[in-house]
Protein backbone atom coordinates (compact mmCIF):
# COMPACT_ATOMS: atom_id res chain seq x y z
CA UNK A 1 0.00 0.00 0.00
CA UNK A 2 2.12 3.23 -1.39
CA UNK A 3 2.23 5.97 0.94
CA UNK A 4 4.20 8.14 -0.79
CA UNK A 5 4.75 9.38 -4.62
CA UNK A 6 7.94 7.57 -4.98
CA UNK A 7 6.99 4.29 -5.24
CA UNK A 8 7.85 2.32 -8.46
CA UNK A 9 5.48 2.27 -11.43
CA UNK A 10 2.83 -0.99 -10.49
CA UNK A 11 3.79 -4.19 -11.59
CA UNK A 12 0.95 -6.01 -11.02
CA UNK A 13 0.01 -8.87 -13.60
CA UNK A 14 -2.00 -7.66 -16.68
CA UNK A 15 -6.36 -8.46 -16.09
CA UNK A 16 -8.08 -11.15 -18.16
CA UNK A 17 -8.11 -10.00 -21.99
CA UNK A 18 -11.88 -8.55 -21.19
CA UNK A 19 -11.39 -6.27 -19.15
CA UNK A 20 -7.90 -4.82 -20.91
CA UNK A 21 -10.79 -4.21 -24.04
CA UNK A 22 -13.51 -2.22 -22.20
CA UNK A 23 -12.69 2.04 -21.38
CA UNK A 24 -12.79 1.47 -18.09
CA UNK A 25 -9.60 -0.82 -17.72
CA UNK A 26 -7.86 1.70 -20.29
CA UNK A 27 -8.49 4.63 -18.38
CA UNK A 28 -7.85 2.75 -15.35
CA UNK A 29 -4.13 1.40 -17.01
CA UNK A 30 -3.30 4.66 -17.30
CA UNK A 31 -4.61 6.11 -14.08
CA UNK A 32 -3.12 3.51 -11.74
CA UNK A 33 0.49 4.44 -13.29
CA UNK A 34 0.33 8.46 -13.07
CA UNK A 35 2.92 9.67 -10.45
CA UNK A 36 3.53 13.20 -9.31
CA UNK A 37 6.63 13.26 -11.20
CA UNK A 38 4.73 12.78 -14.33
CA UNK A 39 2.55 15.94 -13.81
CA UNK A 40 2.89 19.07 -15.66
CA UNK A 41 4.32 21.75 -12.80
CA UNK A 42 1.22 23.65 -13.77
CA UNK A 43 -1.09 21.64 -13.63
CA UNK A 44 -0.02 20.78 -9.61
CA UNK A 45 0.00 24.16 -9.05
CA UNK A 46 -3.99 24.16 -10.31
CA UNK A 47 -4.21 21.28 -8.09
CA UNK A 48 -2.33 23.00 -4.73
CA UNK A 49 -5.16 25.66 -5.57
CA UNK A 50 -7.80 23.18 -5.86
CA UNK A 51 -7.25 21.71 -2.63
CA UNK A 52 -6.84 24.90 -0.33
CA UNK A 53 -10.02 26.15 -2.09
CA UNK A 54 -11.84 22.75 -1.34
CA UNK A 55 -10.74 23.17 2.21
CA UNK A 56 -12.04 26.68 2.42
CA UNK A 57 -15.54 25.40 1.18
CA UNK A 58 -15.56 22.81 4.31
CA UNK A 59 -14.59 25.66 6.27
CA UNK A 60 -17.41 28.37 5.18
CA UNK A 61 -20.11 25.33 5.72
CA UNK A 62 -18.95 24.36 9.23
CA UNK A 63 -20.50 27.63 10.91
CA UNK A 64 -23.58 27.23 8.79
CA UNK A 65 -26.38 25.52 9.92
CA UNK A 66 -26.76 22.90 7.36
CA UNK A 67 -22.81 22.53 7.98
CA UNK A 68 -23.48 21.83 11.41
CA UNK A 69 -26.51 19.70 11.23
CA UNK A 70 -24.42 17.58 8.87
CA UNK A 71 -21.78 17.60 11.36
CA UNK A 72 -24.04 16.63 14.49
CA UNK A 73 -25.47 14.03 12.11
CA UNK A 74 -22.69 11.92 10.75
CA UNK A 75 -19.52 13.58 13.03
CA UNK A 76 -16.72 15.92 12.29
CA UNK A 77 -15.01 16.26 9.17
CA UNK A 78 -12.06 14.82 10.73
CA UNK A 79 -12.14 11.08 11.40
CA UNK A 80 -10.56 7.73 11.93
CA UNK A 81 -12.82 6.14 9.34
CA UNK A 82 -11.72 7.71 5.75
CA UNK A 83 -15.26 6.82 4.21
CA UNK A 84 -17.00 8.92 6.95
CA UNK A 85 -14.45 11.87 6.52
CA UNK A 86 -14.97 11.93 3.25
CA UNK A 87 -18.70 11.72 3.07
CA UNK A 88 -18.83 14.98 5.52
CA UNK A 89 -16.24 16.60 3.92
CA UNK A 90 -17.96 15.91 0.42
CA UNK A 91 -21.14 17.25 2.29
CA UNK A 92 -19.62 20.18 3.44
CA UNK A 93 -18.19 21.28 0.46
CA UNK A 94 -20.76 21.29 -1.73
CA UNK A 95 -23.64 22.12 0.41
CA UNK A 96 -23.22 26.04 -0.32
CA UNK A 97 -22.46 25.74 -3.92
CA UNK A 98 -19.16 27.04 -3.17
CA UNK A 99 -16.79 23.82 -4.73
CA UNK A 100 -14.53 24.41 -7.95
CA UNK A 101 -15.10 23.26 -11.34
CA UNK A 102 -13.75 21.78 -14.55
CA UNK A 103 -14.11 20.73 -18.09
CA UNK A 104 -16.57 19.04 -17.57
CA UNK A 105 -17.80 18.76 -14.18
CA UNK A 106 -17.48 19.33 -10.26
CA UNK A 107 -14.23 17.02 -9.86
CA UNK A 108 -13.42 17.90 -6.27
CA UNK A 109 -15.95 16.43 -4.14
CA UNK A 110 -14.68 12.99 -4.88
CA UNK A 111 -10.58 13.99 -6.04
CA UNK A 112 -9.87 16.30 -3.19
CA UNK A 113 -12.32 14.88 0.08
CA UNK A 114 -11.55 11.01 -0.68
CA UNK A 115 -7.97 12.06 -0.60
CA UNK A 116 -7.34 14.00 1.59
CA UNK A 117 -9.65 11.24 3.79
CA UNK A 118 -6.59 8.61 2.68
CA UNK A 119 -3.98 11.33 3.71
CA UNK A 120 -5.19 11.89 7.69
CA UNK A 121 -4.16 8.06 8.13
CA UNK A 122 -0.96 8.87 7.13
CA UNK A 123 -1.23 6.71 3.93
CA UNK A 124 -0.10 9.84 1.76
CA UNK A 125 3.42 12.19 1.58
CA UNK A 126 2.08 15.66 -0.17
CA UNK A 127 3.09 14.39 -3.68
CA UNK A 128 1.23 11.29 -3.35
CA UNK A 129 -1.97 13.52 -1.92
CA UNK A 130 -1.14 16.19 -5.30
CA UNK A 131 -0.93 12.82 -7.50
CA UNK A 132 -4.35 10.79 -6.20
CA UNK A 133 -5.99 14.73 -6.57
CA UNK A 134 -4.90 15.34 -10.37
CA UNK A 135 -5.46 11.39 -11.56
CA UNK A 136 -8.90 11.30 -9.90
CA UNK A 137 -9.89 14.94 -11.55
CA UNK A 138 -8.58 13.33 -15.08
CA UNK A 139 -10.63 10.35 -15.09
CA UNK A 140 -14.17 12.26 -13.33
CA UNK A 141 -13.85 15.05 -15.67
CA UNK A 142 -13.46 12.69 -18.86
CA UNK A 143 -16.35 10.55 -18.12
CA UNK A 144 -18.08 13.76 -17.73
CA UNK A 145 -17.26 14.73 -20.59
CA UNK A 146 -18.47 11.94 -23.00
CA UNK A 147 -21.87 12.42 -21.17
CA UNK A 148 -22.44 16.40 -21.07
CA UNK A 149 -24.10 16.80 -24.43
CA UNK A 150 -27.59 15.37 -22.62
CA UNK A 151 -30.62 17.22 -20.77
CA UNK A 152 -29.43 20.23 -19.95
CA UNK A 153 -26.56 20.90 -17.40
CA UNK A 154 -27.02 18.68 -14.14
CA UNK A 155 -23.96 20.17 -12.06
CA UNK A 156 -23.28 19.11 -9.11
CA UNK A 157 -26.22 16.78 -9.66
CA UNK A 158 -24.16 14.69 -12.08
CA UNK A 159 -23.62 12.12 -9.53
CA UNK A 160 -21.55 10.11 -11.72
CA UNK A 161 -18.72 12.51 -12.03
CA UNK A 162 -18.98 12.13 -7.90
CA UNK A 163 -19.01 8.28 -8.32
CA UNK A 164 -15.66 8.57 -10.43
CA UNK A 165 -13.78 10.94 -8.67
CA UNK A 166 -13.89 9.44 -5.68
CA UNK A 167 -13.53 6.03 -6.79
CA UNK A 168 -10.42 6.78 -8.47
CA UNK A 169 -8.86 8.81 -5.69
CA UNK A 170 -9.01 5.92 -3.56
CA UNK A 171 -7.69 3.24 -5.85
CA UNK A 172 -4.60 5.81 -6.61
CA UNK A 173 -3.90 6.14 -3.52
CA UNK A 174 -3.98 2.57 -2.22
CA UNK A 175 -2.22 1.52 -5.11
CA UNK A 176 -4.75 -1.01 -5.99
CA UNK A 177 -3.95 -3.90 -8.73
CA UNK A 178 -5.76 -3.42 -12.36
CA UNK A 179 -8.77 -5.67 -11.24
CA UNK A 180 -9.77 -3.75 -8.25
CA UNK A 181 -9.59 -0.56 -10.55
CA UNK A 182 -12.06 -2.13 -13.29
CA UNK A 183 -14.05 -3.79 -10.72
CA UNK A 184 -14.68 -0.81 -8.39
CA UNK A 185 -15.47 1.56 -11.32
CA UNK A 186 -18.03 -0.69 -12.93
CA UNK A 187 -19.60 -1.10 -9.20
CA UNK A 188 -19.40 2.69 -8.51
CA UNK A 189 -21.01 3.70 -12.07
CA UNK A 190 -23.39 0.80 -12.02
CA UNK A 191 -25.70 2.46 -9.66
CA UNK A 192 -26.53 5.77 -10.43
CA UNK A 193 -28.18 7.91 -7.38
CA UNK A 194 -30.22 10.93 -9.51
CA UNK A 195 -31.12 14.24 -7.17
CA UNK A 196 -34.40 15.08 -7.87
CA UNK A 197 -34.26 18.90 -9.11
CA UNK A 198 -37.13 19.92 -7.07
CA UNK A 199 -35.68 18.13 -3.78
CA UNK A 200 -32.03 19.91 -4.55
CA UNK A 201 -33.92 23.71 -4.63
CA UNK A 202 -36.56 23.21 -1.87
CA UNK A 203 -34.96 21.14 0.54
CA UNK A 204 -31.45 20.37 2.35
CA UNK A 205 -31.20 17.16 -0.07
CA UNK A 206 -28.28 19.26 -1.84
CA UNK A 207 -25.82 18.26 1.35
CA UNK A 208 -26.66 14.77 -0.09
CA UNK A 209 -25.86 15.33 -3.88
CA UNK A 210 -22.21 14.74 -3.45
CA UNK A 211 -21.41 12.67 -0.33
CA UNK A 212 -23.93 10.20 -1.14
CA UNK A 213 -22.78 9.14 -4.59
CA UNK A 214 -19.03 9.68 -2.62
CA UNK A 215 -19.74 6.69 -0.39
CA UNK A 216 -21.01 4.62 -2.32
CA UNK A 217 -17.92 4.94 -4.69
CA UNK A 218 -16.02 3.88 -1.36
CA UNK A 219 -17.94 0.79 -0.92
CA UNK A 220 -17.69 -0.11 -4.21
CA UNK A 221 -13.87 0.05 -3.73
CA UNK A 222 -14.04 -1.99 -0.62
CA UNK A 223 -16.33 -4.43 -2.55
CA UNK A 224 -13.88 -4.98 -5.54
CA UNK A 225 -11.23 -5.27 -2.88
CA UNK A 226 -12.61 -8.38 -1.62
CA UNK A 227 -13.06 -10.05 -4.87
CA UNK A 228 -17.20 -8.25 -6.18
CA UNK A 229 -17.08 -8.03 -9.54
CA UNK A 230 -18.34 -4.93 -11.55
CA UNK A 231 -19.17 -4.66 -15.16
CA UNK A 232 -16.03 -4.29 -17.16
CA UNK A 233 -18.04 -2.17 -20.11
CA UNK A 234 -19.84 0.37 -17.55
CA UNK A 235 -19.58 2.92 -19.70
CA UNK A 236 -19.51 1.80 -23.41
CA UNK A 237 -21.62 -0.70 -23.32
CA UNK A 238 -25.37 -0.47 -25.10
CA UNK A 239 -26.91 -0.49 -21.72
CA UNK A 240 -24.59 1.56 -20.29
CA UNK A 241 -23.72 4.58 -18.97
CA UNK A 242 -22.64 6.47 -21.97
CA UNK A 243 -25.75 5.69 -23.10
CA UNK A 244 -27.79 6.26 -20.69
CA UNK A 245 -27.36 9.83 -19.62
CA UNK A 246 -26.27 11.23 -23.03
CA UNK A 247 -28.11 11.79 -26.25
CA UNK A 248 -24.77 12.17 -27.96
CA UNK A 249 -22.29 10.05 -26.13
CA UNK A 250 -19.12 11.08 -27.35
CA UNK A 251 -16.77 7.81 -25.54
CA UNK A 252 -13.73 8.48 -27.73
CA UNK A 253 -13.07 11.58 -25.00
CA UNK A 254 -12.55 9.47 -22.52
CA UNK A 255 -9.47 8.41 -23.68
CA UNK A 256 -8.19 11.29 -25.77
CA UNK A 257 -5.05 12.36 -24.97
CA UNK A 258 -4.27 10.84 -21.79
CA UNK A 259 -1.05 12.50 -20.86
CA UNK A 260 -1.40 15.26 -22.38
CA UNK A 261 -4.48 17.16 -21.74
CA UNK A 262 -4.84 17.08 -18.68
CA UNK A 263 -8.25 18.67 -17.14
CA UNK A 264 -7.36 19.80 -13.86
CA UNK A 265 -5.56 22.82 -16.05
CA UNK A 266 -9.42 23.40 -16.77
CA UNK A 267 -10.26 23.76 -13.18
CA UNK A 268 -11.86 27.58 -12.64
CA UNK A 269 -11.92 28.64 -8.76
CA UNK A 270 -15.38 30.25 -7.02
CA UNK A 271 -14.89 33.84 -4.84
CA UNK A 272 -18.54 33.89 -4.34
CA UNK A 273 -21.01 30.53 -3.70
CA UNK A 274 -23.10 29.54 -5.92
CA UNK A 275 -23.57 28.45 -9.57
CA UNK A 276 -20.60 29.29 -11.42
CA UNK A 277 -23.49 30.49 -14.48
CA UNK A 278 -24.06 33.33 -12.12
CA UNK A 279 -21.01 34.58 -11.14
CA UNK A 280 -20.17 36.83 -14.00
CA UNK A 281 -23.36 38.58 -12.73
CA UNK A 282 -22.05 38.89 -9.32
CA UNK A 283 -19.13 40.33 -10.56
CA UNK A 284 -21.16 43.35 -12.16
CA UNK A 285 -23.28 43.72 -9.11
CA UNK A 286 -19.81 43.84 -6.89
CA UNK A 287 -18.32 46.12 -9.72
CA UNK A 288 -21.84 48.36 -9.11
CA UNK A 289 -21.64 48.59 -5.49
CA UNK A 290 -17.87 50.07 -5.57
CA UNK A 291 -18.97 53.12 -7.60
CA UNK A 292 -22.52 53.58 -6.15
CA UNK A 293 -22.40 52.57 -2.46
CA UNK A 294 -24.82 50.37 -0.97
CA UNK A 295 -28.06 50.60 -3.30
CA UNK A 296 -31.26 51.14 -1.73
CA UNK A 297 -34.39 48.91 -3.16
CA UNK A 298 -36.81 51.37 -2.76
CA UNK A 299 -34.70 53.36 -5.22
CA UNK A 300 -34.49 50.51 -8.26
CA UNK A 301 -36.98 50.14 -10.55
CA UNK A 302 -35.74 46.89 -12.02
CA UNK A 303 -32.14 45.14 -12.80
CA UNK A 304 -31.97 43.46 -16.03
CA UNK A 305 -29.00 40.78 -16.51
CA UNK A 306 -28.35 39.99 -19.91
CA UNK A 307 -26.89 36.47 -19.51
CA UNK A 308 -25.58 33.28 -22.01
CA UNK A 309 -27.62 30.47 -22.26
CA UNK A 310 -26.52 28.72 -18.80
CA UNK A 311 -27.36 31.53 -16.73
CA UNK A 312 -31.22 32.05 -18.31
CA UNK A 313 -31.70 28.36 -17.73
CA UNK A 314 -30.87 28.36 -14.32
CA UNK A 315 -33.14 31.40 -13.92
CA UNK A 316 -35.83 30.05 -15.17
CA UNK A 317 -35.15 26.16 -13.56
CA UNK A 318 -34.65 27.78 -10.02
CA UNK A 319 -37.62 30.45 -10.17
CA UNK A 320 -40.83 28.44 -8.87
CA UNK A 321 -38.84 27.33 -5.82
CA UNK A 322 -37.73 31.14 -4.83
CA UNK A 323 -40.36 32.27 -1.94
CA UNK A 324 -38.41 35.16 -0.57
CA UNK A 325 -38.02 34.60 3.20
CA UNK A 326 -39.21 30.93 2.77
CA UNK A 327 -36.94 30.37 0.24
CA UNK A 328 -34.25 27.40 1.17
CA UNK A 329 -30.27 27.49 1.45
CA UNK A 330 -29.68 25.11 -1.78
CA UNK A 331 -32.44 27.85 -4.53
CA UNK A 332 -30.73 30.73 -3.27
CA UNK A 333 -27.16 29.39 -4.55
CA UNK A 334 -29.14 29.05 -7.64
CA UNK A 335 -30.88 32.63 -7.45
CA UNK A 336 -29.27 35.48 -9.33
CA UNK A 337 -31.26 37.51 -8.29
CA UNK A 338 -30.37 36.84 -4.79
CA UNK A 339 -26.59 37.16 -5.19
CA UNK A 340 -27.00 40.21 -6.82
CA UNK A 341 -29.07 41.72 -4.34
CA UNK A 342 -26.45 40.79 -1.21
CA UNK A 343 -23.52 42.16 -3.76
CA UNK A 344 -25.86 45.55 -4.62
CA UNK A 345 -26.61 46.38 -0.86
CA UNK A 346 -23.84 45.29 0.96
CA UNK A 347 -21.03 44.61 -1.33
CA UNK A 348 -20.16 41.36 -0.72
CA UNK A 349 -21.75 37.74 -0.76
CA UNK A 350 -20.31 34.61 0.93
CA UNK A 351 -21.56 32.04 3.27
CA UNK A 352 -22.80 34.69 5.62
CA UNK A 353 -25.21 35.47 3.52
CA UNK A 354 -27.21 32.13 2.91
CA UNK A 355 -27.88 32.07 7.11
CA UNK A 356 -31.32 32.23 8.00
CA UNK A 357 -31.42 35.95 9.24
CA UNK A 358 -29.32 37.33 5.56
CA UNK A 359 -31.95 34.80 3.90
CA UNK A 360 -35.11 36.49 6.21
CA UNK A 361 -33.99 39.82 4.98
CA UNK A 362 -37.06 41.26 3.25
CA UNK A 363 -35.23 44.09 2.14
CA UNK A 364 -33.11 41.57 0.10
CA UNK A 365 -36.09 39.97 -1.86
CA UNK A 366 -37.80 43.09 -2.70
CA UNK A 367 -34.39 43.97 -4.59
CA UNK A 368 -34.15 40.55 -5.93
CA UNK A 369 -37.23 40.39 -7.34
CA UNK A 370 -36.51 43.27 -9.45
CA UNK A 371 -33.72 41.46 -11.28
CA UNK A 372 -35.05 39.71 -14.50
CA UNK A 373 -32.53 37.55 -16.29
CA UNK A 374 -32.30 37.75 -20.52
CA UNK A 375 -30.84 35.35 -23.36
CA UNK A 376 -28.21 37.14 -25.15
CA UNK A 377 -27.45 35.34 -28.11
CA UNK A 378 -23.84 36.97 -28.75
CA UNK A 379 -22.98 35.95 -25.01
CA UNK A 380 -23.80 32.15 -25.81
CA UNK A 381 -21.91 32.02 -28.46
CA UNK A 382 -18.37 33.48 -26.67
CA UNK A 383 -19.70 30.90 -23.89
CA UNK A 384 -19.65 28.38 -26.82
CA UNK A 385 -16.70 29.25 -27.97
CA UNK A 386 -14.45 28.42 -25.02
CA UNK A 387 -13.14 25.19 -23.48
CA UNK A 388 -15.61 25.12 -20.69
CA UNK A 389 -18.11 24.08 -19.92
CA UNK A 390 -19.55 23.29 -23.00
CA UNK A 391 -17.37 24.24 -26.05
CA UNK A 392 -15.06 21.57 -25.62
CA UNK A 393 -17.67 18.94 -25.94
CA UNK A 394 -18.97 20.31 -28.84
CA UNK A 395 -15.77 20.26 -31.25
CA UNK A 396 -15.08 16.48 -30.02
CA UNK A 397 -18.44 15.61 -31.17
CA UNK A 398 -18.68 17.47 -34.20
CA UNK A 399 -21.32 16.90 -36.35
CA UNK A 400 -23.11 14.37 -34.09
CA UNK A 401 -23.63 17.46 -31.75
CA UNK A 402 -26.17 18.61 -34.49
CA UNK A 403 -28.37 15.56 -32.92
CA UNK A 404 -28.01 17.48 -29.51
CA UNK A 405 -31.81 18.53 -28.89
CA UNK A 406 -30.44 20.92 -27.07
CA UNK A 407 -28.02 22.75 -29.16
CA UNK A 408 -30.97 22.49 -32.34
CA UNK A 409 -33.76 24.40 -29.25
CA UNK A 410 -31.32 27.56 -28.52
CA UNK A 411 -29.45 27.85 -32.06
CA UNK A 412 -31.93 26.48 -34.85
CA UNK A 413 -30.85 27.27 -37.68
CA UNK A 414 -27.55 28.14 -36.80
CA UNK A 415 -26.57 24.85 -35.35
CA UNK A 416 -24.03 24.06 -38.23
CA UNK A 417 -22.34 27.65 -38.36
CA UNK A 418 -22.01 27.81 -34.14
CA UNK A 419 -20.04 24.31 -34.67
CA UNK A 420 -17.89 25.38 -37.19
CA UNK A 421 -16.81 28.45 -35.66
CA UNK A 422 -15.40 26.80 -32.83
CA UNK A 423 -12.23 24.77 -35.29
CA UNK A 424 -10.22 22.12 -34.01
CA UNK A 425 -10.69 20.10 -30.92
CA UNK A 426 -7.69 21.15 -27.88
CA UNK A 427 -4.64 19.62 -28.18
CA UNK A 428 -4.09 20.74 -24.43
CA UNK A 429 -5.80 22.13 -22.16
CA UNK A 430 -2.64 24.98 -21.16
CA UNK A 431 -4.71 27.98 -22.30
CA UNK A 432 -8.22 26.40 -21.53
CA UNK A 433 -10.99 29.21 -20.71
CA UNK A 434 -14.51 29.76 -19.39
CA UNK A 435 -16.40 32.37 -20.85
CA UNK A 436 -19.70 33.13 -18.96
CA UNK A 437 -20.43 36.51 -19.55
CA UNK A 438 -23.10 38.95 -18.12
CA UNK A 439 -24.17 42.34 -18.51
CA UNK A 440 -25.96 44.20 -15.61
CA UNK A 441 -28.28 47.25 -16.12
CA UNK A 442 -29.62 49.09 -12.92
CA UNK A 443 -32.35 50.90 -13.64
CA UNK A 444 -33.38 53.89 -11.06
CA UNK A 445 -36.82 55.39 -10.09
CA UNK A 446 -35.50 58.47 -10.96
CA UNK A 447 -35.14 57.66 -14.68
CA UNK A 448 -31.30 57.07 -14.57
CA UNK A 449 -29.65 54.07 -15.39
CA UNK A 450 -25.71 52.48 -14.78
CA UNK A 451 -24.42 49.65 -16.74
CA UNK A 452 -21.64 46.80 -15.59
CA UNK A 453 -20.51 44.24 -18.20
CA UNK A 454 -18.12 41.25 -17.61
CA UNK A 455 -16.93 38.86 -20.49
CA UNK A 456 -15.24 36.59 -17.65
CA UNK A 457 -16.00 36.37 -14.23
CA UNK A 458 -12.69 36.50 -11.55
CA UNK A 459 -11.61 32.88 -11.16
CA UNK A 460 -12.73 31.11 -14.47
CA UNK A 461 -10.27 29.31 -16.42
CA UNK A 462 -8.14 31.71 -18.91
CA UNK A 463 -5.09 33.37 -18.77
CA UNK A 464 -5.85 35.55 -15.72
CA UNK A 465 -6.71 32.92 -13.15
CA UNK A 466 -3.61 30.80 -14.40
CA UNK A 467 -1.86 34.15 -13.13
CA UNK A 468 -3.50 34.50 -10.15
CA UNK A 469 -5.32 31.72 -8.82
CA UNK A 470 -2.63 31.39 -6.02
CA UNK A 471 -3.83 34.89 -4.51
CA UNK A 472 -7.46 34.20 -4.87
CA UNK A 473 -7.53 30.78 -3.15
CA UNK A 474 -5.49 32.48 -0.53
CA UNK A 475 -7.84 34.73 0.24
CA UNK A 476 -10.78 32.88 0.15
CA UNK A 477 -9.13 30.17 2.38
CA UNK A 478 -8.48 32.99 4.68
CA UNK A 479 -11.51 34.73 4.84
CA UNK A 480 -13.52 31.34 6.09
CA UNK A 481 -11.37 31.08 9.15
CA UNK A 482 -8.45 29.40 7.91
CA UNK A 483 -4.74 30.33 9.87
CA UNK A 484 -1.90 31.79 7.71
CA UNK A 485 0.01 28.17 9.45
CA UNK A 486 -2.28 26.03 7.92
CA UNK A 487 -2.11 27.69 4.44
CA UNK A 488 1.65 27.86 4.19
CA UNK A 489 1.62 24.57 4.93
CA UNK A 490 -1.03 23.91 2.03
CA UNK A 491 0.94 25.54 -0.16
CA UNK A 492 3.48 23.57 0.33
CA UNK A 493 2.27 20.17 0.35
CA UNK A 494 4.77 18.74 -1.84
CA UNK A 495 7.63 19.16 0.63
CA UNK A 496 5.73 17.22 2.92
CA UNK A 497 6.20 13.61 4.50
CA UNK A 498 2.90 11.49 5.26
CA UNK A 499 2.74 12.59 8.83
CA UNK A 500 3.25 16.43 8.27
CA UNK A 501 0.67 16.38 5.40
CA UNK A 502 -1.90 15.03 7.80
CA UNK A 503 -1.17 17.50 10.31
CA UNK A 504 -1.53 20.33 7.78
CA UNK A 505 -4.72 19.29 6.84
CA UNK A 506 -5.72 19.16 10.25
CA UNK A 507 -4.88 22.35 10.82
CA UNK A 508 -6.46 23.02 7.82
CA UNK A 509 -10.19 22.20 8.94
CA UNK A 510 -10.24 22.47 12.42
CA UNK A 511 -11.34 25.84 13.86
Amino acid sequence: MPTSSTDATSTDPAPPAAYQASLTARLADWARQVTYAGIPEHTLEAARSQIISNLAAVRASMSHPVGRSVIAAFGPPLQDDPSRSAYVLAALATVLDFDEVAYSGHVSAGSVNVAVAEALSGRLDGKALLAAVVTANECAARITAATILSPFFRGQTNTHCHLASAAVARLHARGAPPEEWTAALGLALGILAVPLHHGVVTSDVKAFSAAAPVRLALDSCDAAEHGLAGPPMVLEHEEGLLAQLSAVPVPETVLSRLGQRWHTDTLTYKRFPGSAYLHAAFDCAESLHRRLGAVDPDRVRRIVVDGSLLTWQMQRKVAPALKGTGTSVSAATLSVGYGIAALLMTGSFGAADLLPEALGDKARWTLADKVTVEHDMALTVRMAQATSPLGEALREAGERALEWPELKRWTGADAPALLASLGASEETFEKATMAIGARVRLEMSDGSAVTEECEAFTGSAGARTRRSHRSLVRRKFLATGGGEEALSGLELLDRLDSEETARVLRKAVEA
